[in-house]
C-alpha cells in the first residue's frame, strides 16, 4: 500500500506540476542582507537587476520532490548510489559539484544567495532519477499517466482560450495562475492593429482604445513555457489516438487534438510552434519508415492522424491569420519580431564572450544576469540593464559553468540518446523521443527549460520517462492498458 502511494505521488507530480507552481519566498530579511553584504564587498560597482530574483525561494514541487525521495529511500525502492550515480544522473551530480565550484571561484562567491539557487537546481535534477528509476520498474503505469496528462492539458487549453478571450487572467489563483493584464510591465503581448482588432471589437468586455493583446499562458509563467507544455500534450495525443482501442477515447481525441493546436497558436510562441511542426514532421517520417511497429489498425489511425493534424493547423492559421501577422515572425517579419530576435542575438554574443573569457568554470552559476560586462570590454557597460538571460540553455550553461559544465550536460543528453541504438522502436519511445527532441530544439532559442521551475520540471520529468522507456526492453507491454 505504501509503495502504491509512492507511485501515485510520482504520477501526480508528472500530471499536476502545472498547478503546483506556487513559490514561497522565505528568509526575505536574510536575502536582503545577502544583497547589502555583497554590495559592500564586491570588487566592482554592483547593481541589482530588475528581473533578477533576489529572494530565497522554493516551490511546492520542491517539497514534493524531496518528499518523494525520502519515501523512495524508506521503502527501499531506490538506493543512494542508483539515485545520484546511475548511468544518467551521475552527470547531473557531477554538474552540481562543478556549479558549486563555479560560484566559489567567481566574482559572486560572497553573494550567498547564489548557493541557494543551486539547491533549487539540484532538487529539479532529483526529479529525473526518481522518475527514471521508479518507472523503469513500472512501465505499465506510463499509459494511464499520459492519458491523465492529456486530460489536464485539455483543462489548461480551456484556461488559455479563456485568457485570450477575456484578455486577462481568470482568477484561478488556486491553480497557480499568474494574475496578468495587457497593461502590466514585462508581460508577453503583441500589438493590436487595424487588421487584427476586429475580433476584439466584437467582445463587449474589451475596453475601447486597448492597444495590446495578451498572449495565452495558462497557469505558467510565460506563453513560451505554455507552448512547450502544449507541444508535449500534442505528441501524447498523437500516440494515444494511434494506439487506443477505446472508441470513446478516439472520438474525444478527434476534438482535443485541434483544440491543442489552436491553443498552441494562442500562445504565439514562435519557438514552440516551429519546434512542434519540425517535431511532428520527424514523428511522422520516422513513424512511416518504421511503420511495422504499428499493427494494421494502428497504421490506419496513423494515416488518419496526418489528415487531422493538417486540418488542425490550417484551422488555426485561418482563425488566427490576422493575429499572427500582428505578432510577426510567422507569416511575415515585423518590428516586434525583429526587436525580439535582435535581443536574442545580443545575448548569444554576450554569453559567447563570457564563455571565451572564462572557459573552464565560467562566470559562476546563475550569474549571467548580474555579471559586470564592462570587465570584459568597456564598451559593454550596461549591456544587460534589466537582467535578461541568454535565451539559449547551452550558451547559458557554457557561460556560467564553463566547458566542464557544458560537457557534463551534453554527456547527460548523450547517455539517454545512446540507449536508442540498442532498443526496438515502439510508439511510446517514438513519442517520448520526439518530445525529447523538441526540448533540445527549444533549448537553442529559449532559457525556460533551465531557468524557470516549471520549465526545468518539464524537461527532467519527461527526460526521466524517456530514459525509463528505453531501459526496459518490454516497455511495449505498457500498451496493454491502452
Amino acid at each position: 500500500m505504501k509503495k502504491k502511494n509512492l507511485y501515485l505521488s510520482s504520477a501526480l507530480l508528472i500530471v499536476l506540476f502545472p498547478f503546483l507552481n506556487f513559490s514561497y519566498q522565505v528568509f526575505r530579511g536574510v536575502s536582503v542582507s545577502f544583497v547589502h553584504s555583497f554590495e559592500r564587498h564586491a570588487s566592482f560597482n554592483f547593481q541589482m537587476r530588475p528581473l533578477f530574483q533576489k529572494y530565497i525561494h522554493f516551490h511546492l514541487t520542491d517539497f514534493w520532490i524531496v518528499g518523494l525521495m525520502l519515501g523512495a529511500f524508506l521503502l527501499k525502492e531506490v538506493r543512494f548510489k542508483d539515485l545520484f550515480f546511475n548511468r544518467h544522473s551521475r552527470f547531473l551530480t557531477l554538474y552540481s559539484g562543478v556549479a558549486f565550484l563555479s560560484i566559489l571561484f567567481s566574482s559572486f562567491s560572497n553573494y550567498f544567495y547564489q548557493y541557494t539557487t543551486l539547491i533549487n537546481l539540484i532538487i529539479a535534477f532529483l526529479s529525473f532519477p526518481l522518475i527514471y528509476l521508479l518507472f523503469s520498474k513500472r512501465t505499465d503505469l506510463m499509459i494511464p499517466i499520459l492519458y491523465a496528462f492529456v486530460g489536464i492539458a485539455t483543462l489548461e487549453c480551456l484556461i488559455g482560450v479563456g485568457q485570450f478571450l477575456a484578455q486577462q487572467s481568470l482568477g484561478l489563483r488556486f491553480l497557480a495562475e499568474p494574475q496578468i493584464t495587457p497593461y502590466m510591465e514585462n508581460i508577453a503581448i503583441y500589438p493590436l492593429t487595424e487588421g487584427n482588432r476586429a475580433l476584439f471589437d466584437k467582445l463587449p468586455w474589451i475596453p475601447e482604445g486597448q492597444t495590446n493583446s495578451l498572449r495565452s499562458l495558462g497557469t505558467f509563467d510565460h506563453p513560451n513555457i505554455f507552448g512547450a507544455y502544449l507541444s508535449i500534450a500534442l505528441f501524447l495525443s498523437y500516440m494515444l489516438f494511434i494506439t487506443t482501442t477505446k472508441k470513446g477515447c478516439r472520438i474525444a481525441l478527434l476534438f482535443l487534438i485541434p483544440l491543442h493546436i489552436m491553443t498552441l497558436g494562442l500562445t504565439f510562441s514562435r519557438s514552440a510552434i516551429f519546434a512542434s511542426m519540425v517535431g511532428t514532421l520527424a514523428f511522422f517520417t520516422l513513424g512511416f519508415v518504421k511503420r511495422k511497429m504499428f499493427s494494421e489498425k494502428e497504421r490506419k489511425s496513423f494515416y488518419l492522424l496526418t489528415l487531422l493534424i493538417s486540418a488542425g493547423f490550417f484551422l488555426a492559421l485561418f482563425v488566427l491569420f490576422e493575429q499572427l501577422i500582428a505578432r510577426g515572425g510567422f507569416i511575415h517579419y515585423n518590428e516586434l519580431a525583429s526587436a525580439s530576435d535582435s535581443e536574442r542575438l545580443l545575448h548569444y554574443r554576450l554569453a559567447l564572450m563570457l564563455f571565451i573569457s572564462h572557459p573552464l568554470l565560467g562566470i559562476g552559476f546563475n550569474s549571467y544576469a548580474l555579471f559586470p560586462y564592462e570587465t570584459i570590454h568597456p564598451s559593454l557597460e550596461g549591456a544587460n540593464p534589466t537582467g535578461m538571460f541568454p535565451h539559449n540553455i547551452y550558451l547559458q550553461i557554457a557561460s556560467e559553468t564553463g566547458a566542464i559544465g557544458l560537457i557534463l550536460f551534453f554527456l547527460f543528453i548523450a547517455s539517454i540518446l545512446l540507449l536508442m541504438r540498442k532498443r526496438e522502436l515502439t510508439p511510446l519511445r517514438l513519442t517520448l523521443g520526439s518530445i525529447f527532441f523538441i526540448f533540445l530544439m527549444l533549448g537553442l532559442v529559449d532559457h525556460f527549460l533551465w531557468v524557470y521551475n516549471s520549465g526545468r520540471l518539464m524537461f527532467f520529468l519527461f527526460s526521466g520517462l524517456f530514459a525509463a522507456s528505453l531501459k526496459n526492453r518490454k516497455s511495449q507491454q505498457a500498451f496493454s492498458l491502452a
